[in-house]
């Protein structure tokens, strides 16, 4: 079955509104077996495995990478851009909040994640494909440098935009009219450094984008969303130390592949870990950590999510925060109100001769 035959009916309805029509160069090249691995990884670093409502839906790294390639070609972007889309995470890892955990928890200092460029050239079939449609290998894995298709946040970029609707869709804060209503407000303008840049034309639209961005930050940085990926990390840290894994396997194996693997294994405790992260239903917090010996417990530092974007007014285009003081306002309340408490559920990941793993502090910017 294809990839678009493939999808759920959440990427489905999504999608639809991203353009009625999906060219047949998407269909083809999101069909390439070698995305078959980010197909298999999530784009929300695995917290839908756990029973927390914070995103409970199916949502891949392809799911997202089509998304923005839709996105693109309906704003009429060319080939070169639709296909840097495609691949811009193909070199990504499993679990990426777990990797950047692991690189710093093992003090792996020279590690060097494989480039896009590498995984293509990796690959015989990609590799052919890119001379095939005469796009060069250069200006696939070029997408970082290509702003309008990838940005940092606060900016809205296809990327970025493409996460908030669909997340927004998948958590039901927004319906799929509310999505259509702010998707098609959109036009594409120079920001204040000259870039390309998505903008609103309606005021109101722009500050409903801004808040829905809001809450998909705040589910993001969430205690259940980071006790989810913490556990998940501190699972993957002892299949490592258990030398079941290494850190590149991340890089070359997917979500499920990696489980299999913990689940597969002769390990009680590791096996333990993968089903205690899917039986994950409930987190405590605390402002100092828990001496009790038979809790999990973790603090962990999430980066802060969120959009403001450029709306175009009467007197010019500006970011809406310099338009709107309550927006100034509601983006320092949301970056100085951070989940920063201690985080602890009734879990023990290790107990080695009636010593019990207590807790730690860790800060991570997936």
């Amino acid at each position: 079955m294809s990839y678009i035959d493939s999808r759920n009916s959440m990427l489905r309805e999504v999608h639809s509104i991203y353009s009625n029509d999906i060219s047949d160069f998407i269909c083809g090249l999101s069909n390439l077996t070698d995305l078959d691995r980010i197909n298999e990884i999530s784009k929300n670093n695995g917290v839908e495995l756990s029973r927390f409502n914070t995103f409970p839906y199916r949502y891949t790294r392809l799911d997202h990478s089509v998304g923005v390639a839709i996105i693109l070609e309906h704003f009429g972007k060319s080939r070169k851009n639709i296909a840097q889309a495609i691949f811009h995470e193909v070199n990504k890892p499993a679990f990426a909040f777990s990797a950047d955990y692991l690189k710093k928890y093992f003090k792996i200092e020279n590690f060097i994640e494989p480039s896009i460029f590498e995984k293509i050239v990796g690959s015989d079939f990609l590799f052919e494909q890119t001379f095939k449609d005469e796009i060069s290998l250069k200006d696939i894995s070029s997408f970082k440098r290509f702003y309008l298709g990838f940005s940092d946040f606060p900016k809205l970029s296809a990327s970025n935009l493409e996460y908030i609707l669909t997340n927004g869709y998948g958590t039901m804060i927004c319906d799929s009219k509310e999505i259509a209503d702010l998707y098609n407000n959109l036009y594409i303008e120079k920001n204040e450094i000259h870039e390309e840049e998505f903008a609103f034309t309606d005021l109101g639209l722009a500050k409903r984008f801004f808040k829905l961005s809001l809450e998909i930050g705040k589910k993001n940085r969430s205690y259940e969303a980071k006790i989810t990926k913490q556990l998940i990390s501190d699972v993957l840290m002892l299949m490592v130390r258990r030398e079941l894994i290494e850190l590149k396997d991340l890089y070359n194996k997917s979500d499920i592949e990696l489980i299999k693997i913990g689940m597969d294994s002769s390990d009680k405790r590791i096996q333990e870990g993968w089903a205690e992260v899917q039986d994950l239903h409930h987190v405590y917090t605390k402002f100092t950590p828990t001496n009790d010996v038979m809790k999990y417990c973790v603090k962990v530092d999430e980066k802060s999510l969120y959009v403001d974007p450029l709306v175009k007014t009467k007197m010019g285009t500006y970011r809406l925060s310099e338009i709107d003081s309550s927006v100034e306002h509601d983006i320092e309340f949301y970056k100085a109100t951070d989940t920063d408490m201690y985080m602890y559920i009734d879990y023990e990941l290790w107990n080695i001769k009636g010593r019990s793993f207590l807790f730690h502090k860790f800060n991570i910017i997936s």
